[in-house]
Formats: C-alpha cells, sequence, structure tokens
C-alpha cells in the first residue's frame, strides 16, 4: 500500500460543496480530453492528486469534455444527506456557464473557510484519495472520498463520498 499526504491547493472542496447543496461538482489544470490525446498517468499517489485536482479545475472552467472523460460509466457520488448524484448530472452541470461561475465563487470561498489536504491509499489499480481537513480540533475530519481506478493508461473516478462541513 502506498500513501501520500500533500498541502491542497484546491481540489475536492469545490466538489464537497455539490454534495452539500451549495453547488456543483469540483479538483487542477489539464488538457480538455476533446482536444488532444493524454500522455499515461502514472501509477502514484501523486498522480490521482493531480487528477482530482484537474477535475475541479474542469468543472470552475465549465470543460464538460474533461469531466466527462474522467468520470467512469456508473460513477456515483453521495452527497452528505445520502442522495447520489450520477455521472450524466454532473457533466450537464458543468456546461451551464452561470451554475459554473457561481460555483467557482462559492468553491474559493469553501476552501478558504475549511483548509484540507490529500490522503492517497493506492491498492493496486484502485485508490482511495480522502481530503482531510487541517484542522485536529473538527468532529468531521474527512471531508470528501473519491475512489479512482486505473484504465486505459489513466486514473478514473468511479465514486465518491462527502460529509458535513464543519458547523
Amino acid at each position: 500500500m502506498g500513501q501520500v499526504t500533500g498541502a491542497r491547493p484546491g481540489g475536492a472542496g469545490a466538489r464537497i460543496l455539490a454534495a452539500t447543496g451549495i453547488g456543483l461538482l469540483l479538483g487542477t489544470p489539464c488538457v480538455s480530453a476533446g482536444l488532444a490525446p493524454r500522455p499515461a498517468d502514472a501509477r502514484t499517489a501523486e498522480a490521482v492528486i493531480a487528477e482530482d485536482m484537474a477535475w475541479g479545475d474542469a468543472e470552475m472552467r465549465g470543460d464538460a469534455d474533461f469531466v466527462d472523460w474522467l468520470l467512469l460509466p456508473g460513477y456515483r457520488s453521495i452527497g452528505h444527506d445520502g442522495k447520489a448524484t450520477d455521472k450524466a448530472t454532473i457533466v450537464n452541470g458543468t456546461r451551464d456557464p452561470g451554475k459554473v461561475k457561481a460555483y467557482a465563487a462559492k468553491a474559493a470561498a469553501y476552501r478558504a473557510k475549511w483548509p484540507s489536504h490529500p490522503e492517497v491509499a493506492l491498492y493496486g489499480d484502485t485508490a482511495v484519495l480522502a481530503w482531510t481537513t487541517t484542522d485536529p480540533q473538527t468532529a468531521t475530519p474527512v471531508r470528501s472520498c473519491d475512489i479512482f481506478v486505473y484504465r486505459d493508461g489513466h486514473w478514473h473516478a468511479i465514486y465518491s463520498q462527502h460529509s458535513d462541513p464543519p458547523a
């Protein structure tokens, strides 16, 4: 099992907003899947974090092609309230410019208020990415958990689950 932790400049905070009903889903810059072939991802925790960050950045830019490419068929996100959101809903939300703009502002505010860092555990072709609070006093240390699988040379998301932000 491999594990890495690190500082978080972006990432799941925005996706947590979506799961808590505050906005769309989110994670750093990457070329849209529809524009150019992508080089293979390394089978490392750092590569998983990079894909997660690219996911959030794509949602803030409205890059639905990248989000569609990253999320595997059957992808589900479970919000803090237990409600499931499917891939189609997430991709379609990324296509709405008004929602994207509002979401980007809310995501930045969420990250500033509740900073967290990534922790990745690798199990062969599966990675578990947990975004954990940087505040040791919080009652909800894990804010978001994403499951990635390695397919066709790339990490892809198949499942996410989110907890409530601190009160």
